[in-house]
């Protein structure tokens, strides 16, 4: 009697794979390597390279996490919200999960304090940049149903 309950937990973890990815293909490579190349390299050009490892690990996670955040924010487009009122309520929610990411990395235990502050203000720049994009692109696949 037991076989016959089925569990849709395998099911959503599916389903939420799939559109993670589909939503991560939204995320422009080359704007992400010209940022890289022009910003980031040159802030941790002077790190080791255990350092510059988890620190790009970081920023990766900070992007794709915002994007992810701008995607899903894209929704209040549909109550008639604006970019600003969007941005202005969504960031005070998400500024907090940048530092909790960089806890997760163990950043200050890995960096001194002059370059955990860089990064953080790099961090604070990417999750601004990308929850932005992460609008632009929802906003455009709502309005052609793909979302």
């Amino acid at each position: 009697m037991e076989n016959n309950i089925v569990s849709f937990e395998t099911h959503v973890r599916a389903r939420e794979k799939m559109m993670r990815e589909k939503l991560l293909s939204g995320i422009d490579r080359r704007e992400v390597y010209q940022y890289y190349e022009n910003v980031i390299r040159a802030s941790i050009e002077h790190l080791t390279l255990l350092q510059r490892y988890i620190v790009e690990e970081y920023l990766a996670e900070i992007i794709t996490s915002f994007f992810i955040h701008g995607v899903d924010a894209s929704r209040e487009y549909e109550l008639g919200r604006t970019d600003k009122e969007i941005e202005r309520a969504a960031m005070k929610r998400l500024f907090a999960s940048i530092y909790s990411l960089s806890g997760d990395y163990r950043l200050s235990r890995h960096l001194n304090e002059w370059d955990l502050y860089s990064i953080s203000v790099l961090a604070e720049d990417l999750a601004g940049r990308w929850f932005q994009h992460g609008l632009a692109y929802g906003r455009k696949q709502r309005k052609l149903r793909l979302l």
